[in-house]
């Protein structure tokens, strides 16, 4: 795995962390969190095929294209984890307070999505 790509992994895993200990305490910013330890698992399988995109919405259009649609990923483990960038918007951008049964049911699907990148990059 290249540097770069290895950094992306690392921050997803500090992110999905950094998650799970806010959980209880203040969970809009745990759903925050855990959507970017997916965002920086897409970059980090993004960055092994030497893509780079400046935007969420980029990076997620590209690793559908690349992962997805190719079938290294599943199709609804990917969907889901894109799903969760409205829930972030919500959480940052209007102090929506994410509920904590929602906040644990990200938790669970970011650390499944990490993984499977994980996986795939080996």
């Amino acid at each position: 795995m290249s540097p770069r790509s290895n950094e992306f992994l690392d921050a997803a895993r500090r992110r999905l962390a950094a998650a799970a200990v806010v959980a209880d305490e203040d969970p809009s910013t745990a759903l925050s969190a855990a959507y970017y330890a997916m965002l920086y698992a897409v970059r980090a399988a993004l960055s092994e095929r030497d893509i780079h995109a400046r935007t969420h919405r980029g990076a997620w259009h590209e690793f559908h294209q690349r992962f997805v649609e190719t079938g290294a990923i599943d199709r609804e483990l990917a969907g889901a984890a894109h799903k969760v960038q409205g829930e972030r918007e919500q959480a940052d951008y209007d102090a929506w307070e994410a509920p904590t049964d929602e906040v644990r049911r990200v938790l669970d699907l970011a650390g499944r999505f990490v993984g499977a990148i994980e996986q795939i990059l080996g």
